[in-house]
């Protein structure tokens, strides 16, 4: 007796889709495994994009000197932008793998479905924004984190160092606010393809 037939509460009688003894198919360990690695880590890096660009540039910019040296603590001590890099790419890589696996290796007749629609869409919108976040702000994040460490040793920062951090902030902002729009968009796919 299963723990499902031995809990009445867990399966009712009469249930849609309740398999029987019979029906039942093994365990896709493969599947569950890229599943929950490319939910854990897309979860944490549009986290961290939504946190960063809400929360940590706008406290950075506000804070003038001292947000220089705290941007200059998370890029260089914390190593930030790497660990969202390795982050992003992980996820795209296990989704990658995911798509071709349950495209039943990348099969046009899925892909063009409306599951395979939303499916594409996401993991596109996701490949973007990785490679804006790449290309653009990563670069800018460990820019302003040299800078800001030398601000740290408490002298004024040169004008130039100044009107550069200020260069990089706006870039992060834009190209920030366009990567959050594709990883909302790829989140929305990803949660809703199946329903379509």
């Amino acid at each position: 007796m299963t723990v499902c037939e031995s809990v009445p509460m867990l399966r009712p009688p009469g249930i849609v889709g309740a398999r029987s003894r019979k029906e039942v198919t093994p365990v896709d360990w493969y599947l569950i495994v890229l599943r929950a690695v490319h939910i854990l880590t897309a979860v944490f890096w549009v986290g961290s994009f939504y946190i960063f660009f809400f929360f940590v540039e706008p406290s950075v910019k506000e804070l003038g000197p001292i947000g220089g040296q705290f941007m200059g603590h998370l890029a260089q001590k914390k190593k930030m932008p790497i660990v969202i890099a390795i982050t992003a790419a992980t996820t795209i890589v296990a989704g990658t793998l995911l798509y071709w696996r349950v495209s039943d290796g990348f099969n046009v007749d899925w892909i063009t479905s409306a599951t395979g629609v939303a499916f594409t869409v996401g993991a596109l919108s996701a490949i973007v924004a990785f490679a804006l976040g790449f290309v653009v702000v990563k670069p800018a994040i460990e820019r302003m984190g040299a800078i800001g460490q030398g601000i740290a040793t408490g002298t004024p920062p040169p004008e130039d160092q100044v009107a550069e951090m200020q260069r990089l902030g706006a870039r992060l902002v834009l190209v920030g606010r366009i990567d959050l729009v594709l990883l909302t968009v790829a989140v929305i796919m990803m949660a809703t393809a199946r329903f379509l």
